[in-house]
């Protein structure tokens, strides 16, 4: 099934019919190799790294349909999402399992059954080919952030602590980026720039030395929802973010008081429910005893009325004896 919308980047009314339903392998390898060649062109052009996280999109969503892969920007976003949640979740069933292979001697993730890997929570239809491309663009896209690292200052030191922790987290790639890594970081500072000097704050000020890792949350951070960092993107580049954030705990603080006013009101109904019902069963019970109580009298009043007629007839009975007595008498 296809979904025709417009091309938001422009072009003079220009439609696409996007493709829905689910990924493919070959359309999933190509959104990983649009991510990678992404992630590449604005690691060598810095000065674009405020660009709303849209455009950046954009180029996917444009890198995607150039490669046959026919999405919108949206769903890009969306299944990377997914993707690297599936793909930290495994990367850190294995790094346990690796570390803890003696002890327990648990299945590698793939030779678990499907079963077996929904028991553990873990993604069931990561296939390997995909994993090892994921695991390959995030090492593309720490290597030159680790370069950068020697020249940078602060902003590079905080990628490095992402290759680290993917250093750490792959295991089987730790000698061979310790190996190309260990020389860069450790080598001199061959000039002083002057423009990267502001990149060297004080220790007082080094959170706000840290903007491209803020900047990069839809490629490095996935814990939210797609919708609401959607919601995040929407407010443009650094200088609306606090705008943003703040924005968002308003509209948070209205959706969990609205929340909490119609839980009471569901409780005040349901208590109201409750009394009614209660009401209405005490109502027929008084209703029952009253029917009872009828039905009691009527039958003492039967029982009394047959009383009556036998005591006349015994009367009767005795007058008419005494009546022929007295005749033949």
């Amino acid at each position: 099934m296809d979904l025709t919308i417009a091309n938001q980047g422009g072009g003079g009314g220009v439609q696409r019919d996007y493709r829905k339903g689910n990924w493919n392998l070959e359309e999933t390898m190509v959104l990983i190799e649009a991510k990678r060649m992404d992630d590449e062109r604005r690691m060598k052009r810095l000065g674009d790294a405020t660009k709303p996280a849209e455009l950046r999109w954009k180029w996917v969503e444009d890198y995607c349909w150039r490669n046959g892969c026919f999405r919108s920007q949206n769903q890009c976003s969306d299944k990377w999402d997914n993707l690297m949640r599936d793909f930290k979740k495994v990367r850190e069933f294995e790094r346990r399992a690796a570390a803890t292979a003696e002890r327990e001697k648990k299945k590698p993730y793939w030779r678990m059954e499907r079963s077996e890997r929904k028991d553990s929570n873990l993604p069931s239809n990561m296939l390997p080919q995909i994993y090892e491309a994921l695991v390959a663009a995030v090492e593309r896209r720490g290597q030159p952030t680790t370069a950068a690292a020697g020249d940078g200052g602060g902003a590079g030191s905080s990628i490095g602590f992402m290759v680290t922790g993917v250093e750490k987290s792959t295991g089987h790639f730790l000698g061979q980026q310790h190996s190309m890594a260990s020389p860069i970081l450790h080598r001199p500072i061959p000039h002083s720039p002057v423009i990267l000097q502001p990149l060297l704050p004080p220790p007082t000020v080094l959170p706000s030395a840290q903007p491209l890792p803020t900047l990069d949350s839809d490629t490095n951070e996935y814990s939210g929802s797609p919708s609401k960092r959607r919601r995040r993107r929407g407010g443009g580049g650094e200088g609306t973010s606090g705008a943003a954030a703040t924005t968002l705990q308003e509209v948070g603080f209205e959706i969990s008081r609205s929340a909490s006013i119609i839980a009471e009101a569901i409780q005040s109904c349901e208590n109201r429910e409750d009394e009614r019902h209660k009401e209405m069963v005490s109502l027929h019970k008084r209703r029952l005893q009253i029917e009872e109580t009828k039905a009691e009298i009527n039958r003492q009043g039967i029982n009394g009325l047959i009383d009556a007629i036998n005591k006349l007839a015994n009367s009767m009975l005795a007058l008419a004896a005494n009546a022929t007595q007295h005749s033949s008498k």
